[in-house]
C-alpha cells in the first residue's frame, strides 16, 4: 500500500495535502508489512474450517468496532457528527437489517460449507482480545484520565483512530478477496467492501481534515493508537491459519 495509492484515493486537493503526513504514518507503520498480508496474498488457505475460523474472529473485531463507532458519534461537535453517521448506516446494511455487513461476513462462511454450530463456537484468538481492550479507548476516550490523553481533545483522537482503521481496512479486504478466491468466492457481495471501504475512508480522512488544523497531535494519536492496536488484530487473525 503506497502513499501514493492512497492520496489518489482522496478526491479534495486541499485535503490530500493537508494529510500527506499521516498516510505516510500509516504506510511506515509496522502492521502496514505485517506477515498476515503475506499470507492471505499467497492463497493457500487449504482447509474451509481454517478460513472459517478467520472469518470469525474478523466478525468479532469488527462487530466491536461498529458499537464503537456509534460511541465515537456522541462526543463528536454537531459539524463532524455526519462523516461517522453514514459510516454506521451502511454497516448496518442502508436501512435494511437483512443487509448489515455482518450478515454478508457470516454468509462467506455458509458459502465454505461450514456448519453454523462450529461457526458460533469457533475461539475467539487472544490476538484479537487484546486488540479491542487496546482499541477502545482511543475511538471512545471518555473514561480515559487527562494525564494519559496529555491534554488533547477527545474527538479529534477518536477521529486520528476511526481515520487509521478504515485506511487499513482498505487493504485487509483486498487481501481477503486475494485469499477466498481458491474458494470460489472472491466475487461475494462481501468483498464489495474494497469499494465500500474506499467510500468509509473519503468519510473518514474528511473527518481527520476537520480537526487536523486545530488538533493535529491529536489525530495522530488516536491513528498510532489503532495502528499499535491492529498489531494485536493481525496476530490474532493469523493464528487461525497456522
Amino acid at each position: 500500500m503506497t502513499s501514493l495509492a492512497l492520496e489518489d484515493s482522496i478526491s479534495s486537493q486541499e485535503i490530500r495535502k493537508k494529510l500527506h503526513w499521516l498516510l505516510e504514518i500509516i504506510e511506515s507503520h509496522p502492521c502496514s508489512e505485517h506477515p498476515l498480508f503475506a499470507k492471505l496474498e499467497k492463497a493457500d488457505i487449504r482447509a474451509a474450517e481454517k478460513a472459517a475460523l478467520l472469518l470469525k474472529n474478523y466478525d468479532a473485531h469488527a462487530s466491536h468496532l461498529r458499537r464503537l463507532l456509534l460511541k465515537a458519534a456522541t462526543i463528536m461537535p454537531e459539524e463532524a457528527v455526519g462523516y461517522i453517521l453514514e459510516n454506521v448506516r451502511n454497516e448496518y446494511g442502508n436501512g435494511r437489517p437483512e443487509g448489515r455487513h455482518q450478515l454478508q461476513l457470516q454468509d462467506v462462511a455458509w458459502g465454505l460449507g461450514i456448519d453454523r454450530t462450529f461457526y458460533e463456537k469457533a475461539p475467539v484468538q487472544a490476538g484479537i482480545k487484546k486488540f479491542i481492550k487496546a482499541v477502545t479507548p482511543f475511538y471512545f476516550p471518555i473514561k480515559e484520565k487527562k494525564e494519559r490523553l496529555k491534554g488533547l481533545k477527545r474527538p479529534a483522537i477518536a477521529a486520528g483512530a476511526i481515520t487509521a482503521t478504515e485506511v487499513m481496512a482498505m487493504k485487509e479486504f483486498k487481501y481477503l478477496q486475494i485469499a477466498f478466491r481458491p474458494f470460489g468466492l472472491a466475487d461475494h457481495i462481501w468483498f464489495d467492501h474494497v469499494t465500500v471501504e474506499q467510500e468509509h475512508f473519503d468519510e473518514s480522512i474528511t473527518l481527520a481534515a476537520y480537526f487536523v488544523d486545530t488538533e493535529r497531535e491529536a489525530v495522530k494519536f488516536g491513528l498510532l493508537g489503532v495502528l499499535d492496536a491492529n498489531l494485536h488484530l493481525y496476530d490474532g487473525l493469523l493464528a487461525t491459519l497456522t
